[in-house]
């Protein structure tokens, strides 16, 4: 372990001097409520969808690779396609998480993590550093709640000052269904909030903040896939949005 903490210690410096640099954001179509369970050695890929009632959408490719217990790479490819034009790539982005915090082994208790992130954006666009704090717990056999704080900036030419800061949190039930012949399901309700950025923080109605039901289903051959839709809560908002993703596990 001591080895890949020395090769990964560049990186993870890196990642945190960008962070310090000072971003705002539109709504995130393709977004989720992470958590931080790592399990060494494990891999996924996944393709994430979004759109909103404006015709905008927005499409990730990840790619996860778990080096130990506590630190997991993430690699993504970003595109999207603002109403009525062509599908574009704008971003390449490496995430890192760390989880300093593991539920017990009977699956419940917290689940605590960090991440670090840096986006390239494509077309010499600022650049994007973000790091978002996850807790998840579970509880009660069935009951899972899961927490995230992000704080992300622009970086280089470009850039505007301040931080934009996002929470979001979603709260699901196992349920028992053999839909498309799934092995485990989890319904709920999730809530994004943008409050906007740290240097003008405006009212209510000025940030952004959607809320709407969630559907996870997973299989045994290590397939996943996770739909949700979310309305808006205030005037800045988008009235309306959907998300799908699906993956393997491996």
């Amino acid at each position: 372990m001591s080895s890949t903490r020395s090769i990964l210690a560049p990186c993870v410096l890196a990642t945190c001097a960008f962070t310090l640099s000072p971003h705002a954001k539109a709504q995130s179509l393709t977004g989720n409520v992470g958590s931080a369970g790592i399990s060494d050695g494990e891999q996924s890929v996944e393709t994430r969808f979004g759109i909103n009632d404006a015709g905008d959408a927005a499409a990730r490719i990840h790619y996860d690779f778990a080096a130990t217990g506590w630190y997991q790479l993430r690699l993504i490819s970003s595109f999207s396609r603002p109403d009525n034009e062509d599908w574009d790539f704008s971003a390449f982005t490496v995430e890192n998480w760390f989880q300093w915090s593991e539920e017990a082994r009977s699956g419940e208790g917290f689940n605590g993590g960090l991440r670090l992130a840096y986006g390239f954006a494509d077309g010499g666009g600022p650049d994007e550093a973000e790091v978002r704090l996850t807790i998840t717990d579970k509880f009660a056999g069935v009951w899972e709640w899961r927490a995230n704080a992000i704080g992300e900036v622009e970086t280089g030419e470009g850039s505007e000052g301040g931080v934009e800061i996002e929470t979001r949190a979603q709260l699901t039930r196992g349920i028992d269904t053999g839909v498309l012949g799934a092995s485990g399901a989890r319904l709920g309700l999730e809530i994004f909030s943008e409050w906007g950025n740290s240097r003008d923080i405006g009212g209510l109605e000025e940030q952004a903040h959607q809320i709407g039901p969630v559907l996870k289903l997973d299989w045994s051959n290590g397939v996943f896939l996770q739909s949700a839709i979310r309305a808006g809560l205030t005037e800045a908002s988008d009235d309306a949005m959907f998300k799908v993703f699906i993956g393997r596990e491996f």
